[in-house]
């Protein structure tokens, strides 16, 4: 990294603190554009790396399409630049149901995809590339093709996970062709209880981290080995259970040593919202904060193996308040430094009885105030709340939809850049810029 790279990217920094640490919730900058006509976005990812200017949205008609845009690099002062096509890649009769973006970017692998043909005859993930020759525009090349019914859940380089809907997660290496299974202990013959769909993977130290719609579980840090051979099954060594969430995110806790490295083994931050359908609830309730705290006399030791983490995880006295309402995307995201983001449901519509009169023709409730959904976002456990005392912790409303009848659909967030990403089911996408 050259000079005026590094002082960018501190400047950068330093305003994105600011902002953080600012009473005005305002982002910079916003750009909206529509990804698909017709039909909603069901995905929107940052792709990592390329100046930090690309974007993934996956859109479902009666086929579904991947496409990469180009949103220009955040250090763009400009407020008026158009977000361009890059690529897309629309299989004929395929539809897709899961999208994961590789975390290093320079990986040949860039996304993955579990794609339906043939009318649910064939299913498989294809891993693709996004590439062209120099001074071609890119296009999306498919270079691992995985036969499973099962849905890819996270990337790292040449690592992906892929996993069922009730106990079953896959750990493979794509370009060696080595795999890992892990397996719950959690009795799935119970039908009232089978699914318990996988929402999170995380490589943890020394282990990794199943994060399910009604649990979490804790596996050994696994053996990968050729699948045309006998493959290792894994069974976890802790579990814990929030009961049935609406959402989750699990984050490393950032610390640094005095060296500037961060610590290996450091703390994982657990945001959790308790599921909110019930219409007997209250209309309020929180986002609370769990901690999987480290485990200091772990070894690494195959004849006996611990969990590096202590468990069950320890409730925190931070939390934020939330809304109990209808939601298209429930998605939680917390980042390493403990800023997180989150999207808020319309206040409940729905009329009290006593609003209408039985004995009359006219059945239609008094009109109320339009609402729409909200972008909340809050500060937790990391480097920002240890070092900033006075901070304000409480949950800050950061945008608005600004259509009426449009829900949000999906969410992503780049801490670290301080970007947002909204689709919504009208087609449109909205970024956000914080800094």
């Amino acid at each position: 990294m050259d000079t005026p790279e590094l002082e960018s990217h501190v400047r950068h920094a330093l305003a994105l603190g600011k902002f953080w640490l600012s009473s005005d919730p305002r982002p910079r900058k916003k750009i909206d554009f529509q990804a698909s006509s017709g039909t909603g976005v069901s995905d929107v990812q940052f792709l990592p790396g390329h100046d930090n200017r690309w974007l993934a949205t996956v859109s479902k008609g009666i086929w579904s399409m991947i496409s990469c845009w180009d949103i220009g690099s955040s250090s763009d002062q400009s407020a008026n630049v158009p977000a361009r096509k890059v690529a897309d890649w629309c299989p004929k009769g395929a539809i897709f149901s899961g999208f994961v973006v590789n975390s290093d970017p320079n990986s040949d692998g860039n996304v993955a995809t579990s794609v339906t043909t043939g009318g649910g005859a064939s299913k498989s993930i294809e891993i693709l590339s996004i590439s062209g020759r120099d001074g071609e525009r890119p296009t999306f090349h498919s270079i691992c093709n995985i036969a499973t019914t099962f849905r890819p859940i996270n990337m790292e380089g040449n690592i992906i996970t892929f996993s069922d809907d009730s106990s079953d997660t896959v750990v493979m290496n794509w370009k060696a062709n080595t795999i890992a299974l892990l397996r719950s202990t959690e009795d799935s013959s119970d039908q009232h209880f089978q699914y318990n769909r996988c929402l999170q993977v995380v490589f943890a130290y020394k282990s990794i981290l199943i994060v399910r719609a009604r649990s979490i579980e804790l596996f050994p840090e696994p053996e990968l080995r050729s699948s045309d051979g006998q493959f290792v099954t894994h069974h976890p060594i802790a579990y814990h259970s929030f009961g049935w969430v609406d959402g989750v995110s699990v984050s490393p806790q950032l610390h640094c040593s005095a060296s500037g490295i961060p610590d290996p083994h450091e703390a994982l931050s657990i945001l959790v919202r308790a599921e909110s359908d019930n219409p007997w609830s209250s209309d309020v309730h929180k986002l609370e904060l769990y901690v999987l705290h480290p485990n200091f006399e772990y070894v690494d030791s195959a004849a006996a193996p611990i969990s590096p983490y202590l468990f069950p995880p320890v409730h925190s006295t931070l939390s934020s308040p939330s809304v109990r309402g209808f939601l298209r995307c429930t998605d939680i995201i917390l980042g390493q430094y403990g800023t997180a983001i989150w999207i808020q449901p319309r206040p409940s519509r729905g009329p009290d009885l006593t609003f209408f009169d039985v004995h009359s023709s006219e059945t239609q409730a008094p009109e109320r105030a339009s609402s729409r959904e909200s972008l909340a976002a809050a500060v937790f456990a990391g480097p920002l709340q240890r070092n900033h005392a006075k901070l304000n912790l409480g949950a800050r409303m950061l945008w608005t939809q600004t259509v009426d009848n449009s829900h949000w659909t999906a969410l992503d967030y780049d801490e670290e850049i301080g970007r947002i990403a909204l689709g919504s089911n009208q087609g449109v996408v909205t970024v956000l810029e914080l800094a």
